[in-house]
């Protein structure tokens, strides 16, 4: 199955993103506001770069059937962001040149699967700010990392048993490397704005 080899082949990649992701400090419930910031910024980065791009991307039916419409999260980046005061006139540009992957299936789902991972984190990570003393009544500034709500598990099961049943076996390394380059996209943003 394409989901456990893609854990099992992107794990070098997600564990070095998420050293830069200050998860020591979230899970320690020691984040700053300033670094929230920074996480928002790089979240409302590669969505504003990447999520309208691969949606469009898909066949219609597989769109469809991923109910893509109700999985996009820039709307939730751009309300933290202005909870936040952060102008996203004023971030800073890309200074490499950020993956795409092409119109096809497979790589779209590849770099879906880094998005969508991103999300299944994101309740535990909401658990721990709110749990920070610096985050004191500003749930109102965490609208990305709950975006699914309740509805969390089912949106990320959904999203496995299509990825499975969509990604046939001769397509799996083409998969792979489109999630690798998604988790380099993030890595080299991570670097930047740090």
């Amino acid at each position: 199955m394409i989901a456990n080899l893609l854990r099992t082949e992107t794990a070098e990649h997600h564990a070095a993103l998420e050293s830069l992701m200050f998860v020591n400090e979230i899970m320690n419930n020691s984040l700053s506001i300033e670094n929230y910031k920074k996480l928002l910024t790089i979240n409302y980065i590669i969505h504003q770069r990447l999520e309208n791009k691969l949606a469009n991307m898909l066949d219609t039916d597989l769109a469809e059937k991923l109910d893509m419409k109700n999985r996009l999260k820039l709307s939730a980046l751009e309300k933290d962001l202005e909870y936040w005061q952060i102008d996203n006139l004023t971030l800073p540009d890309v200074n490499f040149e950020m993956y795409v992957p092409e119109r096809n299936n497979t790589e779209v789902l590849g770099a879906l699967y880094v998005l969508e991972g991103a999300t299944l984190g994101g309740n535990v990570i909401k658990r721990h700010i709110l749990a920070n003393s610096n985050f004191t009544n500003h749930e109102g500034g965490l609208n990305y990392y709950g975006v699914y709500g309740e509805e969390l598990g089912s949106k990320w099961k959904t999203f496995v048993s299509i990825l499975n049943e969509s990604v046939p076996e001769a397509d799996y390394e083409r998969c792979i490397r489109s999630a690798n380059e998604t988790f380099n996209n993030l890595i080299k943003l991570s670097k930047q704005i740090n």
